[in-house]
């Protein structure tokens, strides 16, 4: 199955309308003698995306829809659809957190998880991460008998910025392969040499949506050799692409 990418855009921009549309009506509901309600949320308590030091022992949770653009020569023969994304975190001492989630198009996967270290000041907020990640993809269709496997070290910096009822994050992140082995019919081609696969730069906005359910919104820019999303097509080359990747996420 293949989507062109304009279809990607218009699918996205549907359901950010959509979204746009939901929180003018959910803030229309609030009376106006309701001020008191209204001003005691702090994007703060609810945010799941800003690097912010929290009281341990807490934990929440995202979900989100990935739409990836490949690059023309990727398109060929892959599967082009969005991912979804299921991510946690949960708060530990001394600005720490334990982060984790999966992204799946059932074909494609991966999984990352990690420990990450957080200052804030006032409204400005810092983490750095590191995670490790997994990526599994198999293919049992069109004329396939394909698995994939692979490790990734992925470490990261977030800077966020928070305001009373929204906040704006930019997040960097390399991608280091450490292993990645191809297996075609039972015959295993390992990928040998450790390589630097790339980097992106993610710059999310997180709007309160109604009570305390928050949405997000990203533009993720790829810089990468490859993705686990067009593997079968082109698991590995030697060059590099730049892509976009346009996420869309509630907290819940």
């Amino acid at each position: 199955m293949h989507v062109k990418p304009w279809n990607s855009f218009r699918i996205y921009f549907s359901i950010l309308s959509f979204l746009s549309l939901s929180i003018l009506n959910a803030q229309e509901t609030i009376k106006p003698n309701a001020v008191v309600d209204k001003d005691s949320f702090d994007i703060r308590n609810a945010s799941f995306l800003l690097p912010q030091p929290l009281k341990k022992g807490k934990f929440s949770q995202s979900l989100s829809i990935y739409y990836v653009v490949p690059p023309k020569i990727w398109t060929l023969d892959m599967v082009n659809a969005p991912m979804l994304n299921y991510s946690a975190k949960y708060t530990l001492p001394k600005g720490f957190n334990l982060q984790g989630g999966i992204s799946t198009l059932f074909i494609s996967n991966r999984i990352n998880v990690g420990p990450f270290w957080n200052y804030s000041k006032d409204h400005l907020h810092l983490g750095v991460g590191y995670q490790v990640a997994f990526n599994l993809g198999v293919l049992q269709h069109f004329g396939y008998k394909t698995l994939l496997t692979g490790w990734e070290q992925q470490p990261s910096v977030t800077f966020g910025y928070s305001f009373k009822h929204s906040s704006l994050i930019v997040r960097s992140d390399l991608y280091y392969t450490t292993s990645l082995n191809l297996s075609e019919g039972g015959h295993v081609i390992p990928f040998n040499e450790n390589f630097l696969n790339g980097y992106s730069v993610t710059t999310s906005y997180e709007q309160r949506l109604h009570k305390k359910k928050i949405v997000s919104m990203g533009l993720k820019i790829n810089y990468l050799r490859y993705h686990i999303l067009a593997w079968p097509a082109l698991p590995v080359n030697s060059y590099y692409y730049y892509f976009p990747e346009f996420q869309l996420g509630i907290h819940l």
